[in-house]
């Protein structure tokens, strides 16, 4: 019955990894994409080390509706991409494979979903001292797809960032910038009174629509032989922590103005 409750956790982010990986007319490596969803389990080991300091700090520091934003888009969602953008910059565009965008969008969201299925089996198995399928079902069709659209989002932007002749620090920028905002309103709009849990269903609608339409656009440009194997930009450390910090200091800003509103 425990394998049970264990594949209902993992399942859904396989199946999701899985459908997006057919949808790629040039199939990148089963071993590099099973890599990348193992590393993105594997984020879990550094984000453990360091959500501990930060719960001890935003306890101290912050209360209301001030210590939701700061627990909801820092803690959580700024610590989560930023790691999965450590596997997706930092392993798997250090390919050969990764020689196209449509690349950028499957080792995204497998990385993501990496994360996902193992943070999935906390909630499963633990969330309620007791195993439960409720839980597995919700999250089928929340927290997994939601992590899914973060890593589509973020792989494409990285993508857009090598493979375009311009805007590819803005795109390396916006490819943590949004994933971000997106993780962070939609964990923020349950917990908080300042916006409606509906936001959480918006963020999934919309950004749901957008990876139709990326995926879209991207096998049009395959079937066509539009591909882009020359790389423009090369994304190195010191660009990466420079949109880190960017990323962060914004939404540090964000946090202090919640608290003046609070």
């Amino acid at each position: 019955m425990y394998f049970l409750y264990l594949l209902a956790a993992i399942l859904p982010a396989v199946v999701l990894v899985l459908y997006a990986y057919k949808q790629d007319q040039f199939p990148e490596p089963p071993r590099i994409v099973f890599k990348t969803f193992l590393f993105g389990c594997a984020t879990v080991l550094a984000i453990d080390l360091i959500i501990p300091l930060l719960d001890d700090y935003s306890k101290e520091y912050f209360k209301g509706e001030t210590y939701l934003f700061f627990q909801n888009f820092i803690r959580a969602a700024f610590v989560e991409e930023f790691f999965k953008a450590c596997v997706i910059i930092f392993y798997c565009t250090r390919k050969t494979a990764f020689d196209e965008p449509m690349d950028g969008v499957i080792y995204g969201i497998a990385a993501s979903l990496g994360f996902a299925a193992y943070e999935n089996i906390d909630y499963v198995l633990y969330f309620e001292k007791n195993p439960s399928f409720d839980i597995a079902l919700v999250r089928a069709f929340t927290a997994i797809p939601m992590h899914a659209l973060c890593g589509i989002i973020m792989g494409f932007l990285i993508s857009q960032s090598i493979f375009e002749k311009k805007y590819n620090y803005l795109n390396l920028f916006l490819a943590l910038f949004i994933p971000v905002g997106m993780h962070g309103l939609y964990n923020f709009s349950f917990a908080s009174t300042l916006i409606s849990y509906q936001v959480a269903y918006f963020i999934l609608l919309i950004f749901s629509i957008r990876a139709y339409l990326i995926f879209k656009n991207l096998k049009i440009r395959q079937r066509q032989s539009i591909i882009f194997n020359k790389r423009y930009y090369n994304i190195s450390i010191t660009s990466f922590i420079n949109i880190s910090t960017s990323t962060l200091i914004i939404y540090l800003v964000l946090n202090y103005l919640i608290n003046l509103i609070n």
